[in-house]
């Protein structure tokens, strides 16, 4: 499941870089539908546009650049678009631990789905009772502590947080 990497190495347009990887997301989610657990209905379209590209494509394939304050292509993420909805459509795999954990600035629980070793996550927003949003997705690097995920993973595991009472969708 997680051995399709995009190779970048021998492009360097990056317009054409974002043309495929719009693509690719167009495929798996515009196209075609995806569902979490065959009921949960992922919504990839939005009102929000930039450059006549979901504001969702955006997140999953650049980053903030500090320097610049705006997204920049991150070619980890965009690498691993394709891992995306297979994450999604195998959540139960062995290799991806799946937990919710409550946001406190959004007030909100989201599903992660962590490919723990691949070090790649993808974020999901539930919308309504069968309908969610992909957040984003992101390789775990520099910027992104793995230890954050673990102990999320086990605070999930544990139990103890009481926003997360009663808040699996499936």
């Amino acid at each position: 499941m997680f051995k399709e990497i995009i190779d970048f190495t021998n492009c360097c347009d990056e317009d054409k870089i974002i043309d495929f990887l719009y693509d690719v997301f167009k495929r798996d989610f515009i196209h075609n539908s995806c569902y979490l657990a065959n009921a949960i209905y992922i919504d990839p379209t939005s009102k929000d546009k930039r450059n006549e590209k979901e504001k969702i494509f955006w997140h999953i394939v650049t980053k903030d650049d500090a320097k610049s304050q705006k997204r920049e292509l991150d070619k980890n993420r965009a690498s691993r678009i394709r891992w995306i909805k297979k994450m999604i459509l195998n959540h139960n795999h062995h290799k991806i631990k799946l937990f919710y954990h409550y946001e406190n600035r959004q007030k909100v629980v989201r599903l992660y789905l962590w490919a723990y070793d691949e070090n790649f996550i993808v974020i999901i927003q539930k919308l309504g009772k069968s309908s969610s949003h992909l957040v984003t997705s992101f390789y775990i690097d520099k910027h992104y502590n793995r230890n954050i995920y673990e102990t999320r993973y086990q605070n999930y595991l544990s139990k103890k947080d009481i926003n997360l009472e009663k808040c699996e969708w499936f």
